[in-house]
């Protein structure tokens, strides 16, 4: 048994297909499943069930890939401590950040962290937050960019900035005649939320003060907020948008009207975390900064 045979494994776990697996980890579909079946041979038991198409973890396979998980998070630290023993300040730095931020964020960001970073070129992984959280415990990513509480005593996060949600509601609509819209007035059943699994729709919900699924549009859902928006523009139902996103698509739907929300639970958290004790504590602090700075500005130049 190998770290590279663990990496395998969880690769496949991930991906529930030894050709998406395979590619992940750069090698081909022959040679990611031969290492697999060595692995089982080696531990003498099965860690996937193979039926057709349909790929499951075992019981056993999944406490003995917990552990690999565990085993390989700790590899990756020792790394992480070799190299930056030195200097915090050089290497790549690994960041994760949620969809929802990522296309609005990162265009502003970049080059003042080329700037105040110059030997730590950034690695930009864009998923779901659950599946940031597991890179992050992982070894996988130095740090996050997230818009939710982790609730993760292994985990440390430094605060960024607040950012207000508007709506997003087809320009006819008798709500798009105010300058602004209290949360009280919203019709939960007229929102469009994203798909499952994405943070916004959790943290729209909670802003109208309602469960999944309870006098929600909930056959309407997709997995980009630009989808959404089409979707609002069709007239058929209104979203909520954070404010980077809202600064990006304002403008480009003739017939959308955005308007700021007000009223409880109506801005979002947007913060760093980071294993509690990474040795790049340094240089993800220097990050943090970096983009609380330039964001600060870009809010600041709007109010002028």
């Amino acid at each position: 048994m190998n770290f590279k045979d663990l990496q395998y494994a969880l690769a496949l776990e991930r991906r529930r297909s030894f050709s998406r697996a395979a590619e992940e980890c750069g090698v081909a579909q022959p040679t990611l499943s031969a290492q697999i079946r060595k692995l089982e041979a080696e531990l003498g038991v099965e860690l996937f069930e193979r039926d057709g198409r349909t790929l499951r973890v075992t019981p056993a396979g999944e406490l003995i890939l917990e552990q690999a998980r565990l085993a390989l998070g700790a590899v990756a630290r020792i790394e992480e401590l070799a190299q930056t023993r030195a200097d915090p300040f050089v290497g790549p730095i690994r960041l994760g950040v949620i969809p929802t931020l990522a296309p609005y964020l990162l265009p502003d960001v970049l080059r003042p962290l080329q700037a105040r970073l110059p030997l730590a070129p950034l690695i930009v992984v864009e998923d779901m937050t659950h599946r940031l959280l597991e890179s992050i415990h992982a070894g996988r990513l130095d740090a996050a960019l997230v818009a939710t509480d982790h609730r993760d005593g292994n985990l440390s996060e430094i605060p960024l900035f607040d950012e207000p949600f508007s709506l997003a509601l087809p320009s006819g609509d008798p709500l798009a005649a105010r300058a602004s819209v209290r949360v009280e007035d919203l019709d939960p059943a007229a929102l469009i939320l994203l798909a499952d699994g994405h943070c916004l729709s959790d943290q729209a919900l909670a802003l109208c003060g309602q469960a999944r699924g309870r006098g929600l549009r909930s056959d309407l859902s997709a997995t980009s907020l630009e989808t959404v928006l089409n979707l609002v523009e069709a007239g058929l139902g209104m979203t909520i948008v954070p404010h980077l996103a809202r600064t990006h698509f304002e403008g480009r739907f003739a017939r959308i009207a955005f308007r700021s929300l007000e009223g409880p639970q109506s801005a979002r958290a947007i913060r760093v975390i980071h294993r509690a004790f990474v040795p790049r504590r340094p240089a993800i602090e220097r990050l943090a900064a970096t983009i609380r700075a330039s964001v600060t500005v870009g809010l600041a130049a709007e109010r002028v």
